[in-house]
This record gives structure tokens, C-alpha cells and sequence, in this order.
């Protein structure tokens, strides 16, 4: 068995562990410490470091967001959390990453590599981990951390062959399971820590798709992407596998977004989202969806049923469609439903809306001369004063509102969310409780822990990797630091 002495050892060659190993040799270089002081060493269970990194922002990676703060995070202790966002400003983040000689451009406060490659990303951190000397061992597997008098006595396998080195400082990135782009797919990230004593939460998929109900509606559905206004509600009580008709959820759980009408369905307004929605053949997808996945998922375990009400139209103000639906009219005079919706709705949008309003795209919106009777009056309006022209056009006003509306508040019943493998991360992990604002472990001194094994999610837009720069960076040099002294 060999045994060799750094001052810290990084389990974990992920975004953060990566940031962790940086920062921990850069304050090495900083305070003036020789080859004497020890180094440190980055263990990583897959084939290379960084793999997961080339899949973000579908190859392009969006590393960081010029709006970063605690509000777009979920986590058990927000003061943690701000503490670590308030030392890793969306600034620093982008000049961290510039010394390390990556330009990056901005989009919508969307911040990419000038390259629009995920691959610059991971190419400049091996770089600067290289020009450091950072001693890097992948497809190892870490059997054992123990705590010990001069720190910590780490155990790990590289290619069956078994090695002990010891440390001052230890730095958990081991990640999660989200992606599933653990080389060992039955290894828990939770494993060490949980062996050291350390609690965790329970985990969820997060940022991914979900599986609704009315699958007929969604296979027809299946391709369309829109940008659109999206409401999650929550409903006391698991009710099994009862078929709901999209149109019957409608009706039957809500007339309008967040008013009075939903509680007496025992509905509660819980968020709302904004953004692209994609429609597969199983449900909802899409950026404003993923928002709301983690949370959904949680929902789901705790058996509440979910509701979630698409507006496709999140541009029309609600009480302003019946002079719209008039302006139109008249615009368009003797078209079909179909022809009459052309530009306002996607085709497979508006076909599934007149079908849950049992109406047809061939039908005919009224005109002044259609059903007239002999007298002169339309046939159905009564004897009162209204001309034949008027009813037709309340006929006509009343259709086009109706499918309107139905647009406006599509009702879905969502089921489950994607496993792990397709969740972009995971909700849940060791509590940030547990760790003081430096992200050292409080009840093991010379422990420390950053990036996605701790509870810590956010959402789409960069901030998870956000947090991964900034929490990594933190671990690293407060470890070198703590060696040290």
C-alpha cells in the first residue's frame, strides 16, 4: 500500500472540484509556499474530469447570469448560501474565468464563452490546473475517508491496486447522480460524507421534464415549442390514476388563474414561470418547466396532487378579448375557425383547443346572412331587437372567446418527472447547516464540502454552475488556508 502526504485532497473532478483544486494551489502560490508545503491531489471516479461540463447549456455552456442571488436558489439555510453568493459576485465570476484566459459573451444576461463551446470551459480549467501542478488521478474509486490526529487518512483504488495518502484538509465534490454521468452508476456521492456522519436531504430530480396525464392531447401535441406563461398549483390528496380529460381538469379545478374560484377546488397558487414550453408525447418540457420541476417532484413524493394551467397566450389580457375578438371580425369576415386562428395560435395548439371546446377547424365563424329567417331575424335570436347581423356577431364573438380562453388556461394534471439520468440536477443533498460560512464542515474541522453534494439547486440561466465556481473556490482556499495554520 502506498502512502504519500498532501495538504489537500479533492474527491471529486467536477465543475466545483475543479474551482476547489484552483483556488487551493493559488492561495499555496500566494502565501509563498514551496514544494515543502505539500500539495494537492484531485480524485476523480470517471475516465477524465469535467465530463458533465460539456453537456451544459446544450454544448454551449452558460456558466454564470448577471442577476445572481439567493432568490433563483432552493436550500435548507439561505444565510449560508448568501454568504458564499456574496463573496462570488457575477463579476468575479467572469474575471475568474478571464485570467484563466476565457473571454465570454453576454446574451440576454445569459453569459457564454466568446466560443460558444462547453469544451473552452473545460479546457482552460485543465490548463491552469496543469500549469499549477495539481496532481490529478482519474478512474479511481475512494473507499474510505477517516478522521485523524493530523487530518484525514484517504484510502482509494487505482487500477486494483489500493493507496493510502493522508491530508490536513479534505474537500467533498463528489456531485450527484443528476445526468447520470457517474462512471460507477451504482455509486452513491452521499457515501463518504454519510460515512464521516454528515445528514443529508431527501433528493429529487430537478430541472427536467414531466409526465401528464392526458396522453391523447400530448401525442398530438408532441413537437410544438412556444413561449408561454405557466401556473403551479398544488391540491391536497392523492387521487390514483383516475383518467381526467383535459377538458374535464379544466373545468372542474378552475375558471381563472390564482382567483377566488380555485380554493374552493382546494387549489393553491404556489409559482408562476414565464418562458419556452415544449410538448412531447408524455407532457411538458421545456425552460419554464424545468423551474418547476424540482418542486414538483417533491410535491409528487409528498402524494399532493399537481396542477399546472399553460396560457399559450401570455400576451392577451383576458378582459380585453371580446373587443379583440370584434377588431378581428371584422378584419376577417366569413372564415373558418382554422383560417380565422392563422398567426395567433400554433396549429397543433389551436387544433387541441377547438377539439376540448368540441369544435371543428373547417367550421365557419357566423355572418350577418347565415340562418336568416323569413322576417328577416336570425333563426334562434328570439323576437327581440337584435338584428340578424348583431346575433351572428355574438355568435362569432362567443366562439372565437371560448377557444381564447381555452388557450389561455390549458389544465394538465402532471404524474411524475423524469428519473435522474435526465434530471440537469439534483434537489436535495447534505444540509448546508452543516457547514459554516466558509463551507467548513462544523462539527469536523478540516472537512469541507462545495458544489452539487450540497443541498443547493438552482435554477435554469448559469446559476448552478454559478454556485459551483463560487462555492468551489471558497472550499479550496479556506482548506489550503486551514492547512496552514
Amino acid at each position: 500500500m502506498d502512502k504519500r502526504q498532501y495538504q489537500a485532497i479533492v474527491i471529486g473532478g467536477g465543475a466545483s472540484g475543479m474551482a476547489a483544486a484552483i483556488a487551493a494551489l493559488e492561495e499555496k502560490a500566494l502565501r509563498g509556499a514551496g514544494k515543502e508545503w505539500g500539495s494537492v491531489l484531485l480524485l476523480e471516479s470517471n475516465d477524465r474530469i469535467g465530463k458533465k461540463i460539456l453537456a451544459t447549456g446544450n454544448g454551449k455552456c452558460n456558466f454564470t447570469h448577471e442577476n445572481v442571488s439567493a432568490e433563483h436558489y432552493n436550500t435548507d439555510d439561505r444565510s449560508v448560501l448568501q454568504s458564499v453568493l456574496a463573496g462570488f459576485s457575477t463579476k468575479d465570476a467572469l474575471q475568474f474565468f478571464e485570467k484563466l484566459g476565457m473571454l465570454s459573451r453576454d446574451k440576454n444576461g445569459y453569459f457564454y464563452p466568446l466560443s460558444e463551446t462547453a469544451s473552452t470551459v473545460l479546457d482552460v480549467l485543465r490548463l491552469r490546473l496543469s500549469e499549477l501542478g495539481c496532481d490529478i488521478r482519474c478512474g479511481v474509486c475512494v473507499e474510505r475517508v477517516e478522521k485523524s490526529k493530523e487530518g484525514f487518512l484517504v484510502c482509494f483504488r487505482e487500477q486494483e491496486r489500493l493507496r493510502e495518502v493522508s491530508c490536513s484538509s479534505v474537500i467533498l465534490a463528489t456531485g450527484s447522480k443528476a445526468g447520470g454521468f457517474l462512471q460507477n452508476k451504482r455509486e452513491d456521492p452521499l457515501r463518504l460524507p454519510k460515512s464521516l456522519g454528515l445528514h443529508s436531504t431527501a433528493l429529487y430530480p430537478a430541472l427536467t421534464k414531466c409526465i401528464c396525464r392526458e396522453g391523447h392531447y400530448y401525442r398530438q401535441l408532441a413537437g410544438v415549442r412556444v413561449q408561454v406563461e405557466l401556473f403551479l398549483y398544488a391540491k391536497n390528496g392523492f387521487e390514483g390514476k383516475q383518467n381526467l380529460k383535459n377538458k374535464d381538469c379544466a373545468e372542474k379545478t378552475m375558471a381563472g388563474r390564482a382567483d377566488e374560484n380555485t380554493e374552493k377546488y382546494g387549489l393553491k397558487l404556489l409559482r408562476k414561470e414565464r418562458g419556452e414550453l415544449q410538448l412531447t408525447k408524455e407532457g411538458i418540457s421545456g425552460i419554464a418547466v424545468f423551474q418547476l420541476s424540482g418542486e414538483i417532484a417533491q410535491m409528487l413524493s409528498e402524494r399532493k396532487r399537481v396542477i399546472v394551467e399553460v396560457n399559450f397566450l401570455p400576451d392577451f389580457r383576458e378582459d380585453a378579448l371580446e373587443d379583440w375578438a370584434k377588431r378581428r371580425l371584422s378584419l376577417l369576415p366569413g372564415r373558418t375557425l382554422e383560417e380565422f386562428f392563422l398567426g395567433v395560435l400554433h396549429k397543433k395548439v389551436l387544433g387541441v383547443c377547438l377539439q376540448a371546446e368540441r369544435f371543428s377547424g373547417t367550421m365557419k365563424l357566423p355572418v350577418a346572412d347565415d340562418h336568416a329567417g323569413p322576417d328577416g331575424m336570425k333563426a334562434g335570436c328570439g323576437t327581440g331587437s337584435a338584428s340578424v347581423g348583431d346575433c351572428a356577431e355574438n355568435r362569432a364573438v362567443t366562439m372565437a372567446i371560448s377557444v381564447m380562453k381555452r388557450a389561455m388556461h390549458f389544465t394538465t394534471e402532471v404524474t411524475a418527472v423524469s428519473d435522474m439520468r435526465q434530471a440537469q440536477v439534483c434537489r436535495g443533498g447534505l444540509s448546508l447547516s452543516q457547514f459554516t460560512e466558509k463551507l467548513e464542515c462544523k462539527k469536523i474541522s478540516g472537512l469541507f464540502a462545495c458544489g452539487e453534494v450540497l443541498n443547493v439547486d438552482g435554477e435554469c440561466g448559469g446559476y448552478n454552475l454559478h454556485f459551483a465556481w463560487g462555492s468551489g473556490i471558497l472550499a479550496g482556499r479556506e482548506a489550503m488556508r486551514r492547512c496552514r495554520k
